[in-house]
């Protein structure tokens, strides 16, 4: 969720080489709104707005201009809301609330229009002194819906089918060696339904020689939490990411480990393991080469110690099992400066954050986890004071190629630039458009793809919202 007030009415249509861009009218900001675009829906795009008194939606025409809005009800007072998922032509807003104590968990199904289709309760977990803390995640298709949240060491989980409108199952279960906010883990849920965990063990150099993944998987019709460890063969994690791949049935990750220098990404490992036969798995690492590193330091280096602050942003998986790694290069630095007033006694230190976010890098592997090829996207942005909203890039899915879209520098006055990126590594860097006089300040990592060849982009300017479509 993002933060925004309603949209205007009028707009500027904007003609820009290739790319036709329609931009809403400035708006004051109020941080006290949050919303989710929802999508296009029979040729509407629908925002779910989350005021202070009601609950709305909105409704906006091919040129961003508003068609329609209508507040809607939620089934009980002070509703919170989980989230808000879509299906091609519906949307579901899954939410919590109390009643007499108990909480309750609830999905309201409503179609293009708005109009409330069904409700249903999903699980009351009766009396609670505290209100839980719910997480949920959506499969590849968007037709499952886990939602689950964590009491002390216990799991409570519950996998709802949005298509069928049916809680497919639900389970609680402990995990007795699990120490909340120390080892992390990782949620998902595949197209069938079926729950994929992750948790982090011994992810520390002094125990590498224990560092695992506990993988724990439950589902439809399995009585019990099946658990199995994936070790790492002495390696120490440095980030990691997985993912299901629901086309070719595989449990995937994609990540960087060191071995000697903590600081450092020395190389990625890739793992890949059957949906029907998890104890097969094939974990496989690679070093970073002298060249790879070489080229993303900008210099000739004489002693590879592999890359310094570096994250994983995405993980795109190809048809034929393999899977496309994007990293990038980012950091921040706080500097403290003191200023001195009249009174001597009255110092005051003052901080400023400095974000970084620098050089894409693309990896390619096969699915036996061979490397393909590997490439760097340079870019360099630094911001200041603005947590990096306007910084890194968005990744825009097309079946022939993909486009990494991002400003080239974070100013007001900015051009937006984009790299095609091919499935053999190709790549080409284009200029797509320029925000001078357009008083636009684009949040890529903010953006929405909403079909193949269109995303919504949110633009913040002087305390100022705008609204850009983009068709590509």
């Amino acid at each position: 969720m993002r933060y925004l007030l309603f949209f205007c009415t009028l707009f500027v249509a904007l003609q820009l080489t290739a790319q036709r861009v329609v931009v809403s009218d400035e708006l004051p900001l109020r941080n006290d709104i949050s919303y989710d675009v929802i999508g296009e829906l029979k040729g509407r795009i629908l925002l779910f707005r989350n005021r202070p008194d009601k609950f709305e939606i909105q409704a906006f025409d091919e040129n961003m201009r508003n068609s329609w809005s209508k507040e809607i009800e939620l089934e009980k007072r002070q509703p919170v809301v989980i989230g808000v998922n879509t299906l091609r032509d519906s949307f579901t807003i899954f939410y919590h609330h109390r009643d007499k104590g108990n909480t309750i968990i609830r999905a309201d199904h409503f179609d293009p229009s708005a109009n409330k289709r069904q409700t249903a309760v999903l699980k009351d977990y009766g009396f609670t002194f505290f209100t839980p803390n719910f997480h949920w995640e959506h499969s590849e298709d968007r037709s499952k819906v886990l939602i689950y949240h964590i009491d002390r060491s216990t799991f409570n989980v519950l996998v709802f089918d949005n298509a069928s409108f049916k809680l497919l199952w639900e389970k609680s279960f402990q995990v007795d060696d699990y120490t909340e906010g120390v080892e992390q883990f990782h949620m998902l849920v595949s197209n069938e339904g079926n729950m994929y965990m992750t948790i982090e063990k011994d992810n520390v150099a002094s125990r590498r020689d224990k560092h695992r993944f506990d993988l724990l998987t439950c589902g439809v019709g399995v009585t019990s939490v099946n658990t199995m460890s994936i070790f790492m063969q002495e390696r120490v994690t440095y980030d990691v990411k997985f993912v299901i791949d629901n086309l070719n049935q595989r449990f995937c990750a994609g990540g960087f480990y060191f071995e000697r220098n903590i600081e450092r990404a020395e190389g990625y490992f890739h793992l890949s393991i059957p949906m029907n036969d998890l104890s097969n798995q094939r974990l496989r690492f690679h070093p970073f080469d002298d060249g790879f590193v070489s080229d993303l330091e900008g210099k000739e280096i004489k002693q590879n110690r592999g890359l310094l602050e570096v994250g994983i942003h995405n993980i795109i998986l190809r048809k034929d099992g393999g899977m496309l790694i994007f990293g990038e290069e980012n950091r921040n630095t706080t500097r403290f400066s003191s200023t001195v007033p009249r009174m001597g006694f009255d110092n005051v230190s003052r901080s400023t954050i400095d974000y970084y976010y620098n050089d894409i890098f693309a990896i390619s592997i096969h699915p036996d986890g061979e490397e393909h090829w590997k490439k760097v996207l340079y870019k360099k942005q630094y911001s200041q004071d603005d947590d990096g909203a306007y910084s890194s890039f968005f990744l825009f899915k097309t079946p022939s190629n993909l486009r990494l879209i991002f400003n080239d520098e974070i100013k007001f006055e900015n051009t937006v630039s984009e790299y095609l990126v091919k499935g053999t590594g190709d790549n080409e860097r284009h200029s797509l458009l320029s925000t001078e006089l357009l008083k636009l300040r684009l949040r890529f990592r903010d953006a929405i793809q909403i079909s193949g060849d269109k995303m919504v982009v949110p633009s913040e300017r002087r305390g100022q919202l705008r609204v850009a479509k983009i068709i590509l």
